[in-house]
C-alpha cells in the first residue's frame, strides 16, 4: 500500500547514493504492507484508525514556522538550534561553533559521504514505516564526529511539523568515532491540527565513545507519530537514551539498542503522562550480540481519563553474548479508573552465564503512601502530586541538561494541576 504514487525524487537534494537508497526505498514501500493491529508488533495499537491516504509527502521545505514555540527558541547557547520542519532543515545552529569543534554537521547533501560510509552503516528498513521515512525524507541531518572529539556543549534538534495534511519524515544519523563524545538534545512538537510524522535515528557509537540523546515530545493532541531509534555500540562504547512523552493522538516510540562489541553498554529511560484519549506506545529491543554487555531500562508512566500506555520490549542474547547483564523494567500509575496499560517484558536467552530480569506493573496511586501523607495534613490532591511527582523523580533526576528538567518539571506540573483540576 503507498497512496505516494507519481512522487519525483527530484523534489529532494538527493546525491546519485541517496537517490539510489530512496529508489530502492519506494520499491520496497509498494511491496510493503500496511501494519494491522493483528500483527504482534502491533498489538495494543491505534494502527487501524491510520487513514495514510490523507497525508502527502512534504516536497518542498516549509515557508515558516508554526505558531507554538519550543522552549529551544531562545535558549541554545552557544551552539545554536537546529530546525528540522517538516522534515526539511531549515537551520543548522552555530556554523562558527561547530567549525572550531572538529566535527561535521549539517544535510547529507553536504557531507563528505566517503567521510560516513552512509551506504554500510544505515540502519535498513525493515518494516513499512521505515520505507516510508527512507522514501520521502527530504534531507537527512548527520553529525559526524570524528575520533578523539569531545564535545562538551549539548546540540540542541527542533523536530517540528509545521503543515497540515502532509506526513513529515525527518532523518538523523549520528556517527562517533573512536573516543568521542556528544550530548543531544530533540523536542519534538506540532500544533493542534492533521499531521503524521515519522522520524527515524540511527547512531552509530564508535570504540570507547559515549552518547546521550534524549528526546522531549510534546506534539498537539491531535498529531501521530511513529518514531524509531536505532543505537549500534561497538567495543566499550557507552549509550544513555531518554525520552519524555506528553503529547500525540497516538504516539508510537520504537527504540532499539543493539550491543555489538565486547564491554558495550546502554541505558535506556522515559518517562511520560496520558491524558484526554492519548495512546502512548513504547517498543524497545535490547540486542546482546558481544561478551561482558550491559544493558538497563527503566519506563515510568502515568496515565489520566481515558489515555492508554502499550510497552513491550525484548531482551534478545546471542550465544556469543556471555556474561550479558541486562534490566528491563515499566512501571505505570493509574489516576482514573478509566485509564488503561499494557505492559509486555520478554527475554529470549541463547547462551548461559547471564544476569537478566524483567520486571512490569500497573497499579494506581500507592494508598498507604497517601494516608500517611493525608495523616499528616497535607491535602489529598497535593499529597497525590508529590507522589507521582516522586515516581517520576528517579528517571528525570538523572538528567543533567537543566533546560530539558525545566521543561520537563513544567509539563509534568501541568498535567498534575489539570489532573486535580477534574478531581476537584
Amino acid at each position: 500500500m503507498n497512496p505516494f504514487t507519481n512522487q519525483s525524487e527530484d523534489s529532494f537534494p538527493d546525491s546519485a547514493l541517496t537517490s539510489g537508497m530512496r529508489n530502492s526505498a519506494l520499491e520496497q514501500l509498494e511491496k510493503t504492507p500496511f501494519p494491522v493491529p493483528e500483527e504482534e508488533v502491533w498489538k495494543y495499537s491505534k494502527i487501524g484508525e491510520l487513514d495514510l491516504g490523507v497525508f502527502s509527502p512534504s516536497l518542498q521545505s516549509p515557508s515558516k514556522e508554526a505558531d507554538v514555540k519550543s522552549f529551544l527558541d531562545s535558549n541554545a547557547g552557544e551552539s545554536g538550534l537546529i530546525s528540522v520542519l517538516d522534515g526539511w532543515i531549515t537551520a543548522s545552529g552555530n556554523d562558527e561553533y561547530y567549525k572550531n569543534s572538529e566535527i561535521n554537521l549539517g544535510p547529507l547533501s553536504k557531507i563528505n559521504e566517503e567521510l560516513i560510509n552512509l551506504d554500510e552503516r544505515l540502519h535498513k528498513p525493515i518494516d513499512f514505516f521505515d520505507c516510508l521515512n527512507r522514501s520521502y525524507n527530504p534531507e537527512t541531518l548527520v553529525l559526524h564526529v570524528p575520533d578523539d572529539v569531545v564535545i562538551r556543549d549539548p546540540i540542541y534538534i527542533k523536530v517540528q511539523a509545521v503543515t497540515e495534511g502532509l506526513v513529515s519524515c525527518p532523518a538523523i544519523f549520528i556517527d562517533l568515532g573512536r573516543n568521542s563524545e556528544v550530548n543531544i538534545v530533540e523536542h519534538h512538537l506540532s500544533d493542534e491540527g492533521s499531521y503524521l510524522t515519522v522520524p527515524v535515528l540511527n547512531a552509530r557509537i564508535g570504540e570507547n565513545s559515549r552518547l546521550k540523546h534524549s528526546v522531549l515530545q510534546s506534539l498537539g493532541k491531535t498529531t501521530w507519530q511513529v518514531s524509531k531509534q536505532n543505537f549500534y555500540l561497538e567495543r566499550d562504547a557507552y549509550v544513555e537514551t531518554f525520552t519524555a512523552a506528553f503529547g500525540g493522538n497516538y504516539a508510537r516510540s520504537e527504540i532499539r539498542c543493539e550491543l555489538q562489541g565486547r564491554g558495550a553498554e546502554a541505558h535506556s529511560r522515559a518517562a511520560y503522562f496520558g491524558s484526554g484519549e492519548q495512546t502512548l506506545d513504547f517498543r524497545t529491543f535490547q540486542k546482546h550480540g558481544a561478551p561482558d554487555t550491559t544493558s538497563k531500562l527503566l519506563f515510568k508512566g502515568a496515565l489520566d481519563d481515558d489515555s492508554r500506555s502499550v510497552y513491550s520490549g525484548l531482551i534478545k542474547v546471542l550465544p556469543e553474548a556471555i556474561r550479558t547483564r541486562a534490566q528491563q523494567t515499566n512501571r505505570n500509575i493509574k489516576l482514573s479508573d478509566d485509564a488503561w496499560a499494557e505492559s509486555v517484558p520478554n527475554l529470549e536467552i541463547e547462551t548461559n552465564d547471564v544476569v537478566c530480569n524483567h520486571a512490569s506493573t500497573v497499579s494506581g496511586v500507592d494508598t498507604e503512601q497517601l494516608f500517611y501523607l493525608e495523616s499528616k495534613g497535607v491535602e489529598t490532591s497535593i499529597a497525590e502530586r508529590l507522589i507521582i511527582t516522586g515516581f517520576f523523580d528517579e528517571i528525570i533526576s538523572k538528567l543533567d541538561d537543566p533546560l530539558l528538567v525545566e521543561e520537563i518539571r513544567l509539563k509534568m506540573l501541568d498535567s498534575l494541576q489539570r489532573h486535580s483540576r477534574a478531581e476537584s
